[in-house]
């Protein structure tokens, strides 16, 4: 949907999930290998990632769904007006 306000073509990578798995087994590997709290937080972090790209964010019932404007017209007035100086990015 921003590309099309922006009139460009899409450009995206696409990785498969499991490269979430195998890079939270070594994370976890050197958290414990190593005992550092840093490696514990991005230990933390990676996992969080993975439940964000994995789970599913959107709501299709109508009790549960807010906004008066759709996405894509939310999209459209950024890319004519900007983005509002409220909104963080």
């Amino acid at each position: 949907m921003m590309y099309a306000s922006l009139g460009l073509k899409p450009k995206f990578v696409y990785a498969p999930t499991w490269i979430f798995d195998v890079s939270i087994r070594l994370i976890e590997f050197i958290a414990e290998l190593t005992k550092e709290e840093k490696w514990k937080d991005v230990l933390e972090t990676a996992r969080i990632g993975k439940y964000y790209a994995v789970e599913d964010m959107l709501t299709t019932k109508d009790d549960e769904k807010f906004g008066t404007i759709t996405m894509q017209q939310h999209y459209d007035k950024i890319a004519q007006e900007g983005q509002d100086p409220f909104t963080p990015v």
